[in-house]
This record gives structure tokens, sequence and C-alpha cells, in this order.
């Protein structure tokens, strides 16, 4: 299939994971490991922001943000391979296919991007030491279009209680029952726990890039805690729907609620620093 490049302009942030790129090769941080122990000839395109490139890349990869691609004027590079945030919201798959389109050029995206390859403690340039605290999140828009197939929803969130009334009985009616995840984001595996979520399968001499676990809570911080403790178990492929079940009765309408995420990608500020 050709593309007109006047069709591949270049995509807004949240235009995520496109009917176009929804076949794109990937390999494993495995392959990629290995096929830089072999030397192969090979440019890695990291297609994040600046700001993300800057605080920390694979080393001797290159910054070209997704946005920028279609009108990125390239050399014949060969192989390519693409590397994005790997947080389920940005624009590495699109990014590989308007790659494919250029001249000379052979675009495989890493699965699971930048977050799995620092998940296996490969080198970055990275500083080292203490960092402020920064938690992944996720917005509802851009979880109702995720179509990959390695994302897994965590529910951490409680049933509500039922509201006392004034001769202190209960009031069951008063409860609102919780989301159906199933019918809301539908097509993604639901879990009660990150530490059983199903992993895809890849091939035995290929590991499969551990699934994107989302977060989902109800206003009681849990998210955050279990993001914390996922990191303290050296699991980073997670993110945090900002706004948990409220922002999902809203349809992801904004309102003036605070929740167990904050306003939309606030950052906690519990925990200022946190060891790498």
């Amino acid at each position: 299939m050709k593309f007109n490049k006047m069709n591949m302009q270049p995509l807004a942030w949240l235009g995520l994971f496109t009917m176009v790129a929804c076949n794109v090769s990937g390999i494993t941080v495995a392959e990629l490991q290995a096929r830089l122990a072999k030397s192969d000839k090979l440019t890695i395109i990291d297609v994040r922001s600046p700001i993300a490139f800057t605080q920390g890349h694979i080393p001797n990869a290159i910054n070209v943000p997704a946005s920028l691609c279609a009108d990125k004027k390239l050399p014949p590079l060969g192989q390519v391979i693409v590397c994005g945030e790997g947080l389920g919201h940005d624009s590495a798959e699109s990014a590989t296919v308007t790659l494919n389109t250029k001249p000379g050029i052979t675009a495989e995206k890493l699965d699971g991007g930048y977050i799995a390859w620092e998940a296996t403690q490969s080198a970055t340039t990275r500083d080292k030491g203490l960092q402020p605290e920064a938690l992944n999140y996720i917005t509802y828009a851009q979880l109702k279009n995720v179509t990959n197939e390695d994302v897994v929803l965590v529910d951490l969130r409680k049933q509500p209680t039922a509201a006392r009334t004034a001769l202190g009985g209960t009031n069951a009616a008063s409860a609102t029952a919780l989301s159906d995840l199933g019918k809301e984001f539908p097509g993604l595996p639901v879990t009660q726990t990150p530490f059983k979520a199903t992993q895809p399968q890849k091939s035995a001499k290929a590991p499969a890039t551990p699934s994107l676990m989302v977060l989902i809570d109800n206003g009681d911080g849990s998210a955050q805690s279990m993001a914390r403790t996922l990191k303290a178990n050296g699991i980073q492929r997670y993110v945090i729907l900002a706004g948990g079940e409220e922002i999902i009765t809203r349809k992801g309408q904004s309102g003036l609620q605070r929740s167990s995420s904050g306003f939309l990608f606030k950052k906690p500020n519990a925990n200022p620093a946190t060891t790498k």
C-alpha cells in the first residue's frame, strides 16, 4: 500500500495507533540487544519529545519527534529501529509507517519503547542518582484509542459504600455501581492484580515485552501506591488512568473533581525523590 505524503501529515499526540499502523513490524528489546552486540548496521530513531529525549535515551539514538517524521528529510539510513515512549499513547507505530515510505529506509518499532529498554537495565544516557518522582499517566481519550494487544487494565477500584441515612441505616440505592471496564474498553483484558497480568507470547528465542498495565482506581490513591510498588519491583511498563473511575463515568469530560490521579498529568507531590 502506498501513501501520498500529503496524507501523512504530522499526527497530533492524541492521534495514536491509527489503522495504517496496526500491522507494523516490531522487535523486542532482547532482539535489539542481540543485533547491537553483532554490530549490525542500524539507526535508532527516538520519536519522543526533545525534552524526554534529553532526559535519557538509548546511546547513539537520534531524535526525530513523531510529529516531524513526515516532513523530515532523511538520508537512506537502511535498517531503522523506532523508539517511542512505550506507554500506550505515543505515535511510534504511525512514525514507523511514515518512515517506511521514505526511500532507503526499512523501519521497525521497538516493542515496549524506551520504558521497556530502560526496564532491562540496558545502557541509557539518563543521569544516575536521585531523580524527581515521575509517574506515568494516560488520559481517557488516549486509552479509548489504544488498540495494541499488550495492554492490560488493572482494576484497583473498590465498591462504593452505601450512604448512611439520618436514622443510622444505609441506603443501598445511593451507592453508585462501578463502571464496567469490559464494556467501556472492549477488547482489553482486565485483572485485579498486576502480578497476574497476562503476558503476550513472542517466541522461545525472543522473550515477550511485558504487558503495559493501566492502573485504574476510584479516588483513594491506590493507583499511585501500586505504581510505586511496581517501580520498586523493577516494573516500568505501567500508566495511571488520569481521573480514574470518575473520568470514566464522565466519559472523559473534564470537571472540577479531584481524584487519585489529580488533574490530568499532574504529578503527585508525595515522595519528591526516588532512587533510580
